[in-house]
């Protein structure tokens, strides 16, 4: 995707994730990696704190509004010849559960996560209709993946979601 397309795509889903939230006061084929989730790895995450630890497959976080379930993690190889990382990079691949704990409708959107590897930003990828982009009322439920381009060579990879879009608040996932 060119650059020029994915940032008119941001703004879009900037511009549609503030209708959502507008009025609601709220204060808050691949190699999987993937971790067991229980009540013991259930933490919550303050939408007023942007300060938190960051979390590994199997864990969940709670916001005052979503409940995260990060399933799974892993590297993403394509078959389609067409869809292919540059030379020296690899697809990785990031697959949450998301749950509206709250009582109005709450948007999830792939635009809401940023990848970082070494320290450095990593383009988004979209190569298939596993997307986290839902409307969810409450007590609704959507599964998907989010994909990145990162180095092969990569020591860290980490992904950040923004928890709040007006705060500078995120949830850091690490990538293992």
């Amino acid at each position: 995707m060119k650059k020029g397309t994915k940032i008119i795509l941001g703004a879009l889903g900037i511009i549609i994730i503030g209708g959502a939230v507008a009025g609601n006061s709220e204060k808050n084929k691949s190699t999987e990696k993937v971790g067991e989730v229980s009540a013991s790895n259930v933490s919550e995450v303050s939408e007023e704190t942007t300060e938190s630890k960051p979390f590994k497959t199997g864990d969940i976080v709670e916001t005052q509004t979503l409940r995260v379930s990060y399933l799974s993690c892993g590297e993403y190889k394509s078959d389609n010849q067409f869809i292919q990382p540059k030379d020296g990079n690899k697809f990785v691949f990031f697959e949450f559960e998301f749950e509206n704990i709250s009582d109005s409708d709450k948007l999830v959107s792939s635009f809401d996560f940023d990848c970082f590897a070494d320290n450095s930003s990593c383009e988004q990828v979209y190569i298939d209709n596993e997307g986290l982009n839902a409307t969810l009322s409450q007590g609704r439920k959507t599964k998907g993946k989010v994909y990145y381009e990162v180095p092969a060579s990569a020591q860290s990879i980490e992904l950040e979601y923004v928890n709040n879009l007006f705060t500078s608040d995120r949830t850091v996932f690490i990538y293992q």
